[in-house]
């Protein structure tokens, strides 16, 4: 029996690693960043977007913008005489501007949260959740205001206590 050989296709990279180190030590020769590393940074920024820990995200393409501009900003930071890694750094970099714009999402949710405690609306169920001490939960019967005001007293809000 004559067995075929079959050669296994080695998986290539969306990117190496060698040419985007290349395009960056060529980019800042010329002062000015090329449009094939600006396509490199931008896949890197979409691939990275589309991993298992961001991809549920409502504001996803809006991450991967905010990535992609704080790239545009510092490509040329990056010291081709000392790493020679520029995957790691600019991956570090999509990275720490993912958790940057994740951190301002929150903070935004947090005032709009707060803003719907005095208004006397009930906030996210995140909000409760990371606020309330003794995990408080509405009852049916439970008044609605009374949920308002035991939510207020347990969140520590300069205006809940001028109001009383």
């Amino acid at each position: 029996m004559a067995e075929k050989q079959t050669k296994k296709k080695k998986k290539k990279n969306y990117l190496n690693n060698k040419d985007l180190y290349a395009q960056v030590v060529k980019s800042q020769e010329a002062g000015i960043m090329s449009d094939e590393l600006a396509k490199m940074l931008q896949t890197l920024t979409e691939k990275y977007g589309r991993s298992g820990r961001y991809i549920g995200y409502t504001y996803n393409e809006d991450m991967q913008a905010y990535a992609m501009m704080m790239l545009c900003k510092t490509w040329h930071k990056f010291d081709p005489q000392k790493y020679t890694n520029a995957f790691a750094y600019y991956t570090t970099c999509v990275h720490n501007s993912f958790n940057q714009f994740l951190n301002k999402e929150k903070a935004q949710r947090e005032i709009r949260d707060e803003m719907l405690l005095k208004q006397g609306l009930n906030p996210s169920h995140t909000y409760l959740s990371d606020h309330a001490a003794d995990k408080h939960y509405v009852d049916d019967e439970e008044d609605h205001g009374t949920v308002v005001k035991d939510i207020s007293d347990m969140v520590d809000m300069p205006d809940a206590k001028s109001n009383k």
